[in-house]
């Protein structure tokens, strides 16, 4: 009788390892084919169901990305920081690790959390977001980013002028990148101009368009760059 019951068991065990083997074999089967058709579900997900995007998002996924990731700004400020130090000395230097930071913004900072939110997959919302900061890319999700950070961030980022500027940020950013392009790819010069206007566009949007997102979530920074959401900020 022991020895049946024993057999029982182990061929149940066996069976439920075959499934979880299963299961797990079809997860991957399934995130595989999500990434390598990521364009097409960005497309349909994010571009041709934008509406229901943003009705099905809350601003507690916002919240709670941001807390877990509470150093995710960290990459951009250093590049910023170097952009910065390069400036005068080595001003086509500066364009490129500033143009850096503006992407590194746009993708981790502000697009990334918004994608997990969505798509709910770590590493597929990493890849999607990573089509952002293509030259060809950089608008694919401007109105679904524009449309969550309006609705749950308390920011118009369609609209939004430095002062003193005559076209929006987001203008501003495909004129840094493609003056970083043409240094980078076709080996062309820069004027001191644009990589001062390259340094002025990360600046705006990791100390004044950050900031006030997650001020909107309740949230707010401690230095260098860190997420907190403690009551009152930290001596």
């Amino acid at each position: 009788m022991g020895d049946s019951e024993d057999f029982w068991e182990e061929e149940a065990r066996s069976e439920a390892e075959m499934d979880a083997r299963g299961e797990a074999y079809a997860e991957e089967i399934g995130r595989q084919w999500a990434h390598d058709n990521a364009h097409e579900l960005a497309k349909e997900a994010f571009e041709e169901n934008y509406q229901q995007a943003i009705e099905e998002f809350t601003s507690e996924r916002l919240q709670s990305y941001y807390l877990k990731e509470s150093e995710l700004a960290v990459p951009a400020l250093n590049s910023l920081s170097y952009a910065k130090e390069l400036l005068k000395p080595f001003h086509k230097a500066a364009l490129l690790f500033a143009v850096t930071s503006t992407e590194l913004t746009v993708k981790n900072v502000l697009l990334k959390p918004i994608i997990s939110g969505l798509v709910h997959t770590e590493d597929l919302a990493a890849f999607i977001a990573d089509l952002t900061t293509t030259h060809t890319g950089i608008g694919r999700f401007q109105k679904l980013l524009t449309g969550i950070l309006a609705t749950y961030g308390g920011v118009e980022l369609k609209t939004f002028k430095r002062i003193g500027s005559t076209k929006t940020l987001w203008e501003e950013i495909t004129v840094v990148q493609d003056a970083r392009n043409a240094v980078v790819h076709r080996g062309e010069d820069s004027e001191l101009t644009a990589a001062i206007l390259s340094t002025s566009v990360a600046e705006t949007l990791l100390n004044e368009i950050f900031p006030r997102i997650l001020k909107n979530l309740g949230l707010h920074l401690h230095k260098p760059i860190t997420i907190c959401a403690c009551k009152l900020p930290l001596p």
